[in-house]
This record gives C-alpha cells, sequence and structure tokens, in this order.
C-alpha cells in the first residue's frame, strides 16, 4: 500500500513514458503536416469520443475501487483473530501463564494468517509455518496445496478434545465455534476476490478505446491550436492514460504490488498482537514502509 506521504510522480511517468513519446512524434507530425495537406477532423466529434470516454473510465475505475475496497475483510480476520486469542486464553490460563493448549492454538491462528497471506499470492510451501505448528501438525500440512484450509480443522480437532476432556465448558465452545465458522467465511471472501478476474473486455477495450482517442485527439484539436495542440494533446493523453493505470493498479488487491493491501504488514501485526498477549517478551518487529510502501 502506497502511504500518502510517499506520493511520486516519477513512478507515475515511468509507465506511460513511452505512450507519451508515441504520442509526441504524432502530434508533432500532424502539427507539420497540416500546414502541407489538411489533415484535421472536426473537433466536435473528437469531443463526443472524450465525452463518452470519460464515463467509460469513471465505470472503469469506479469498479476497480470496489474491489479495492472489499479487501477490507482483513479487518475481519485481524478481529476474529483477537477474538480467537482473548478466549482461549481467558478461559484456559492459570495464574500469568497460558494453557499449553492455549499457545498451540493462538500458534496455529498465525500460522493461519501467514498462509492465507501466502495463498492470495500464490506462494506455495509450507516451510514458512515450520516454527508455528508441532513435528506431526507439519509433516500433515507440507503434503496439503491449500495450508489455511488445512490449518482449520487441526483447530477444531484441538477445540473438541478440550471440550471432552471438560478443560472449556459448553459455553466458551459455542463461542469459539462461531469464531471458526467466521474464519473460513473470511477466507472464502479473499478468495472470492482474487479468484474472480475482472472482466476482459471491460479492461481490454477501455484500453483500446483510450489510445484510440489518443490518437484522435491531435487531428481535431490542430486547426484552432496549431502548434499548442502538442502540449494540450500531451496532458490530456497523460489523464487518460493514469485513470487507466490507477485501475489496472487496484483492481485486483492481493497481487503484491505497491498499491495492494498490505497482507504481510497485517499478518506481521497480527502475530504481534497474539504473542504479546500470550506473554511473550520476543516479540518480532513490526514492519515499517520501505520507499513509502508497505507490503
Amino acid at each position: 500500500m502506497v502511504l500518502e506521504n510517499s506520493y511520486r510522480v516519477a513512478k507515475i511517468f515511468l509507465s506511460t513514458w513511452l505512450w507519451l513519446v508515441f504520442y509526441l512524434i504524432l502530434s508533432i507530425s500532424i502539427c507539420y503536416y497540416e500546414f502541407g495537406i489538411n489533415v484535421s477532423f472536426p473537433n466536435g466529434e473528437v469531443g463526443m469520443i472524450g465525452t463518452a470516454l470519460s464515463i467509460l473510465m469513471g465505470f472503469r475505475v469506479n469498479s476497480a475501487y470496489e474491489r479495492w475496497w472489499e479487501a477490507r475483510i482483513w479487518g475481519s480476520i485481524v478481529n476474529n483473530s483477537r477474538s480467537l486469542a482473548r478466549e482461549v486464553i481467558g478461559f484456559t490460563s492459570f495464574g500469568e501463564h497460558a494453557f499449553p493448549a492455549a499457545q498451540q492454538l493462538i500458534h496455529r491462528q498465525i500460522a493461519f494468517v501467514q498462509s492465507t497471506t501466502r495463498q492470495l499470492r500464490r506462494q506455495q510451501g509450507a516451510i514458512c509455518l515450520r516454527t508455528l505448528v508441532s513435528n506431526k501438525e507439519y509433516s500433515i500440512l507440507e503434503k496439503k496445496q491449500h495450508l489455511p484450509n488445512a490449518l482449520l480443522p487441526l483447530h477444531m480437532q484441538q477445540i473438541k478434545e478440550l471440550y471432552e476432556k471438560k478443560q472449556i465448558r459448553d459455553f466458551v465452545f459455542v463461542q469459539l465455534e462461531t469464531i471458526f465458522t467466521e474464519l473460513p467465511n473470511n477466507l472464502g471472501q479473499t478468495e472470492r476476490i482474487k479468484n474472480t478476474p475482472f472482466p476482459v473486455p471491460y479492461s481490454y477495450f477501455s484500453f483500446i478505446l483510450v489510445h484510440i482517442f489518443a490518437c484522435f485527439f491531435p487531428f481535431g484539436m490542430v486547426k484552432e491550436l496549431g502548434y499548442l495542440t502538442i502540449p494540450i494533446s500531451l496532458i490530456v493523453t497523460f489523464i487518460f492514460l493514469v485513470i487507466e493505470q490507477i485501475a489496472v493498479e487496484i483492481q485486483d488487491p492481493f497481487a503484491s504490488k505497491d498499491n495492494d493491501t498490505p497482507m504481510t504488514t497485517i499478518s506481521k501485526s497480527i502475530e504481534i498482537n497474539l504473542r504479546e498477549m500470550l506473554g511473550e517478551e520476543n516479540l518480532p518487529i513490526q514492519i515499517t514502509p520501505k520507499t513509502g510502501v508497505l507490503m
């Protein structure tokens, strides 16, 4: 996630400069040849195309932003993780020490959060969870392709064992069962965002139409503006290219790009919170922005 104080205009130019050079050459060519032959188009028609394209681009960015905004479901994962730790520690602790089963369950929840991040970013492998689960559980997980989904039954199995041993009461079991119902819901919601592709015709044809308009724009302006067509054409083209780039950047909030949901930072924050609730002292270091970007 790009922070507000880290905005870099240079990054925008890096993604658009080739097209700007192309349209600069096109505008110069049109202005040059206008004095020899008539290559201009009626500017009214070009204006109509620009208006229609503006409406389309508005819908394009709005649709992409809705997907980016929906990724806030990670806030629910944070809340459910804290609630799980609070319930387990509160009802299975003796004095200042958490019951070993509580520590095991909370470490497994940290593993669930971290594996969810890796699953959404298409990063496979259980080795990152080696220090968070028991050897027996790790031998099960290393054979699985969907680690978050494989961790949830281990949660439920442990709670069931604690309930059968009378180490947790009925109402605690019900509370934990409610949280365990929410966690796969959270996981499913994030996967729905990740696995539902942005409509290809929508993004593809908006891209094509932006460049068609950018090609026609100087033809419509050259007769009235002359050589002023060059800077004005570049400015208008740059605006539409930036709008298109914004939509591309935010339409997949789990793609591990600068403008995406900072899942690594959120996962680390959850780990710090849960370990602190357990009373652990050697806490991980909170992730800080690098060049103004949180990942």
